[in-house]
């Protein structure tokens, strides 16, 4: 197209060929002008690129149709059919203006408001009973009346009259009648039904509220026999239960029990004799004689029993006489050391013993015999080896158990150097020892090594190197060494969840020369949004690729933006068209394009916008090859969902700070990052 660089004025006529009787109604207005320049020049002859749209008003709005197309305008006059491209599809029922544009510049004003002419598509004649009563205009007809259409007509009834008066229709009753009324409706307590000399009005069920009711009103007599219940009874005025039994309770009497009723009294009295005896208070009685009782050896003091002691600080001390020796002798004289018996089981029943034999001391289960170990429970060998769950130790504290857990350990110990369990390797040398070793193999792909849980921190790795080692020191090593199959394998994988910001891995680096918060030696990928301050690549220099490295910075913009490029040459008649990839329009909005001709002074032009995924180009000469350039804003589901705004406000603790503090000539705890990396070092 021939690019104009001044103003346009036009003259146009519009024609709208009406066919008449049994033939149809154009869909398509005729357009004829004469285009001329700023300078009142007819223009030059040549396509022109003429874009059409209507408004609904005369300035502003936004267009209700638009149709675009390529014009061959000679000796200044151009003649069209508006609606051959875009069909019209407007109802013409308002006032329309049309808009005209060349090629890419403004809309020319004023705009051209449409004459009786384009109307004429509504209709020249409307036949005989085609109109229904969706095409009349609210407020112009009666349209039905109690659902009645056509002539209605109203008839008069009993004492009834209708009186006519220019448009209106007075109706009026003619007289007083008689009547019944069927029923009084009175709300939820009353009921009514038809008035006549016996009325039937009567309460209405569920009508009596405890409002209604006079204090003091209900007696005895009204109350239906077996209806109250003892939730019903106020507290303190009736013996509820006994024992949890109710209704007529007996009192019966047992062996040596009597039972003597007066008046409202019960007196419950033993038969039975008794013994007698003097003793101190809290000693446990001793049998003095066949019916006398006298001082034991064992005092009781709350929950605790002394032996020889009236001071008791456990559930049971021993004090023993200094001239005796041991407190507790147990002798082992063809038997067991010591055996306990389950509680309520006779004698040689089942139990647990200690025993001493073979020089190891045992804590054994028993069976019925109360003698045969069946379980030993700990075991305690010359070699100072200590074994739960075996008798035979090979470590100094070996535990062997098929139960969930084969230790179990509590503290409660508020510190922050409070170890609940505590490994140390104390020994020197250049080896690799191993504090704390889980392994859990049942079968392959099942077992977990090791799980912590905190509240704060799951696992926490720290290195204090002491030297400069020479190949780096680790807080945490992660790895997966599969050999035979070719699933996926995660040296550390990271999740959080929560209803705060939410890291799955959190790295930060400080301190050095060059600082990684996250080095990958491989390829990485992000399913979600990357966030960054900036980004480039980094490669071994091709012209000196031993010594040197080649950056190259992103390109970046406010936009979700794609960028597609090319060339191609155009034909003959100096037209060429560009075939996209078929997913592009999907992917894609708002395009815009770059054109850029090669070794000749030719003017390159976008013919027709993108379509199907095609557009095309011309020149205003042939077989010129041209470089072109689109880019489009992805439409894609992510990108409509996950938007990245251009501008944000900072929130909560954000406020106030910066990411990179350090360019602002400020001190690191300024930036956002900084509580993180203090957290991450407690």
């Amino acid at each position: 197209m021939k690019a104009l660089k001044t103003f346009l004025t036009f003259f146009f006529l519009l024609f709208f060929a009406c066919e008449v009787f049994s033939q149809g109604i154009p869909q398509t207005i005729n357009y004829q002008g004469v285009l001329k320049d700023a300078s009142g020049n007819i223009v030059s002859n040549g396509d022109y690129n003429l874009s059409f749209k209507i408004y609904d008003s005369e300035t502003g709005g936004t267009p209700l149709w638009t149709e675009t197309k390529l014009i061959n305008i000679v000796d200044g006059i151009f003649s069209t059919q508006l609606g051959s491209v875009t069909p019209l599809t407007l109802s013409f029922d308002n006032a329309y203006w049309l808009g005209v544009t060349v090629g890419s510049g403004s809309e020319l004003t004023p705009r051209i408001a449409f004459t009786s002419v384009p109307y004429s598509r509504m209709s020249l004649t409307i036949p005989d009973n085609s109109l229904t009563s969706n095409k009349i205009h609210s407020g112009q007809v009666v349209k039905s009346l109690n659902g009645l259409k056509d002539d209605v007509n109203l008839v008069v009834g009993s004492n009834v009259t209708i009186t006519p008066s220019g448009n209106n229709l007075t109706i009026s009753a003619a007289g007083g009648g008689g009547g019944t009324v069927t029923q009084i409706n009175t709300g939820a307590v009353l009921t009514g039904g038809p008035i006549t000399t016996t009325g039937t009005i009567s309460v209405a069920n569920d009508g009596i509220t405890t409002a209604m009711l006079q204090n003091n009103s209900v007696i005895s007599s009204k109350i239906v026999d077996g209806t109250i219940t003892a939730t019903d009874i106020a507290n303190t005025q009736v013996v509820k239960s006994i024992n949890s039994l109710k209704d007529n309770v007996n009192l019966v009497a047992g062996s040596n029990i009597t039972i003597t009723s007066s008046g409202q009294n019960l007196t419950i009295s033993s038969t039975s004799g008794g013994m007698g005896g003097s003793g101190t208070t809290n000693y446990i009685p001793l049998f003095t004689g066949t019916t006398s009782l006298g001082n034991s050896i064992l005092f009781q003091s709350g929950s605790k029993l002394g032996l020889n002691t009236t001071s008791p600080d456990f559930a049971l001390t021993v004090d023993a006489n200094p001239t005796a020796g041991l407190g507790i002798k147990i002798t082992r004289s063809g038997g067991l050391g010591m055996a306990f018996i389950e509680a309520g089981q006779p004698v040689n029943s089942k139990g647990w013993n200690f025993d001493i034999f073979d020089q190891k001391f045992k804590i054994n289960t028993t069976q019925d015999n109360g003698y045969t170990a069946i379980r030993n429970l700990i075991t305690f060998d010359r070699n100072g080896n200590v074994g739960i769950g075996t008798i035979s130790p090979s470590y100094p504290l070996h535990v062997s158990t098929n139960r969930k857990y084969a230790g179990y350990f509590t503290s409660d110990s508020l510190s922050n150097n409070s170890h609940v369990i505590h490994a140390e390797f104390n020994g020197m040398g250049n080896y690799d020892p191993i504090a704390v070793y889980g392994k859990s193999i049942p079968n392959d792909y099942y077992g977990i090594g090791g799980q912590f849980e905190g509240g704060y921190i799951g696992v926490k790795g720290i290195v204090v190197p002491t030297g400069s080692g020479l190949v780096g020191y680790y807080g945490v090593v992660g790895m997966v060494n599969r050999v035979l199959n070719s699933g996926d394998n995660y040296g550390v994988a990271g999740s959080a969840q929560g209803s705060g910001t939410n890291f799955g891995i959190y790295g930060s680096a400080s301190g050095g020369g060059t600082n990684w918060a996250g080095y990958f030696s491989g390829n990485v990928n992000v399913t979600g949004t990357l966030s960054k301050g900036g980004g480039s690549f980094k490669i071994d220099h091709p012209l000196d690729p031993q010594n040197k490295y080649l950056y190259h910075s992103f390109v970046e913009s406010p936009d979700m933006k794609n960028i597609y490029d090319g060339t191609v040459t155009t034909d003959a008649s100096g037209y060429a068209t560009v075939t996209l990839p078929e997913w592009f329009e999907a992917l894609n909005k708002d395009f815009r394009y770059q054109l850029t001709v090669f070794g000749d002074f030719a003017q390159a032009i976008i013919a027709q916008e993108i379509q199907n995924n095609q557009f095309a180009i011309r020149t205003d000469k042939p077989n010129v090859k041209v470089s072109w350039q689109v880019t489009g804003i992805r439409k894609d589901a992510f990108a409509e969902k996950y938007r990245i705004p251009v501008e944000e406000y900072k929130k909560g603790d954000d406020v106030g700070k910066y990411l990179y503090p350090e360019a602002y000539g400020l001190p690191e705890t300024m930036g956002i990052d900084y509580k993180h990396r203090v957290e991450e070092q407690k």
